[in-house]
């Protein structure tokens, strides 16, 4: 089921018509975090905050840009994956099989208050609308539900990608109703909020 709504970012139009794309990105995944954060944070120390801020909520969770769903298997069964990419989701199912949907976070298709904890990794810096995206995260969660994030720091847009400074990413969230905390290793910053 096709549960997208709005357009097509022109990087994903070119993976999803590129299947070699999808199929190196696990091998991108657990490079870039080190190599984007200067070395002070490996892929591995990113997925244990992840499970180290999500999972005490007890889940449900909501893995937000799932795309061959490197969080979503981090956070094991209790999770469904999202994303807007056909060629991604076809080798999340292959590689870790379990709940995905095609979709947009921009549109979750979910009811108010349906989970514990929502993770959006580098698709923060995909979208039309990031503060769309976090106030549908807000309302995805119940009282007392975090989300987790993962993108690149600005200096602002890139290639037309949102490339927020800190003080404009946590300015947003609170606009979205979070209280946000940021981390910055090197171009990345790692995003841990719960619901005000």
């Amino acid at each position: 089921m096709d549960l997208r709504a709005g357009r097509e970012r022109p990087h994903l139009w070119l993976a999803n018509r590129l299947p070699p794309i999808p199929l190196l990105y696990d091998a991108w995944r657990r490079r870039s975090t080190g190599l984007l954060s200067g070395k002070k944070l490996s892929h591995a120390e990113e997925l244990a905050r992840l499970r180290e801020w999500l999972l005490p909520t007890g889940g449900p969770f909501l893995d937000v840009g799932t795309g061959t769903g490197v969080y979503w298997e981090a956070l094991g069964n209790g999770a469904v994956g999202l994303d807007p990419s056909p060629a991604f989701l076809r080798v999340a199912r292959r590689r870790r099989p379990g709940a995905y949907l095609l979709g947009h976070g921009e549109h979750l298709p979910f009811r108010t208050g349906a989970f514990g904890g929502v993770a959006m990794g580098p698709t923060w810096n995909e979208f039309w609308d990031p503060l769309r995206a976090a106030q549908e995260a807000r309302r995805v969660l119940r009282p007392g539900g975090r989300l987790f994030g993962m993108l690149l720091l600005g200096p602002g847009a890139t290639f037309g990608l949102f490339r927020p400074k800190e003080e404009e990413l946590l300015h947003l969230l609170e606009r979205a109703g979070f209280r946000p905390h940021l981390e910055r290793f090197g171009a990345l910053g790692l995003l841990r909020a719960e619901v005000s």
